[in-house]
């Protein structure tokens, strides 16, 4: 079968925050996917040789409702809730590290570029907000990726700085879970792999077309990990990434870096 190579276009977006001169990069994501809403991609991504192309409530502290019998589907209450208390249709889930500053709500837009500067109520806003791939959808098939700005070097108050700590294997083993609830339940998963990417963004392919390519992918992931977490992967596997920059001085001479905190889903409920 002809296969389609795309070259890798990855559009850089520069945040520049007046806070101690320091200045965010992200990845402007990428490859297409068609997916059950139909969005279009606006960017054009290479992939491997396996793939298709393809405030009550804070933010940053997510009080969760307790279960009330009488609702038929708590979680999309509880989704609901958030859209109408930010007046945005676009939030889809609460993604949450137990005993850290992550536990806030994820939002998702047509592209990958909107929320770089735009907070929950769509309003203009350089801490941006944590947002979910544009390709894919909550939950559902191998990957999800979640990306939030880093203010680690800066007084830019926003919950993926708290990624910073999972270079210290220590942190790593009393937080090596990440919970992202949706409307229809909550994803457990467990972190196996966490490193700096500083060159080609494989880690946001998308859409593998075998069991094969799909592990030798997470695979890759996981070797690439700053220390063995002892997770192993299989290809039955479904994985989410959070991405944020990394303000490490190991990789300040990079002009593109990307700390990945990557896990496995190992439960659904």
């Amino acid at each position: 079968m002809n296969k389609i190579v795309k070259r890798i276009l990855i559009g850089a977006l520069v945040v520049s925050i007046p806070v101690g001169g320091t200045i965010f990069y992200f990845a402007s994501n990428n490859d297409s996917k068609e997916s059950a809403n139909n969005r279009k991609p606006n960017v054009v991504v290479q992939d491997d040789d396996d793939t298709d192309d393809k405030d009550d409530v804070k933010d940053d502290n997510v009080n969760h409702p307790g279960t009330d019998a009488k609702l038929s589907n708590p979680h999309k209450e509880y989704i609901e809730s958030l859209k109408e208390e930010y007046d945005n249709d676009e939030i889809v889930g609460v993604v949450k590290v137990d005993g850290t500053d992550i536990n806030t709500v994820v939002v998702q837009h047509s592209d990958n570029d909107y929320y770089l500067d735009h907070n929950l109520k769509k309003e203009e806003d350089v801490a941006g907000a944590v947002y979910l791939d544009y390709r894919v959808d909550i939950n559902s098939g191998r990957k999800n990726i979640i990306y939030g700005h880093n203010g680690d070097s800066s007084q830019l108050n926003v919950p993926f700085s708290e990624l910073e700590k999972y270079y210290d294997k220590d942190f790593y083993n009393e937080h090596k879970y990440i919970t992202l609830e949706d409307e229809d339940g909550v994803g457990t998963y467990e972190i196996f792999s966490v490193y700096v990417e500083t060159r080609e963004p494989i880690y946001m392919y998308l859409n593998f077309k075998t069991d094969s390519s799909w592990l030798e992918h997470i695979t890759y992931l996981k070797n690439k990990s700053l220390y063995d977490t002892g997770v192993s992967v299989d290809e039955t596997d479904d994985v989410l990434i959070l991405q944020t920059c990394s303000h490490s001085e190991n990789y300040i001479k990079y002009k593109d870096k990307y700390l990945l905190v990557v896990a496995k889903r190992v439960r659904y409920e």
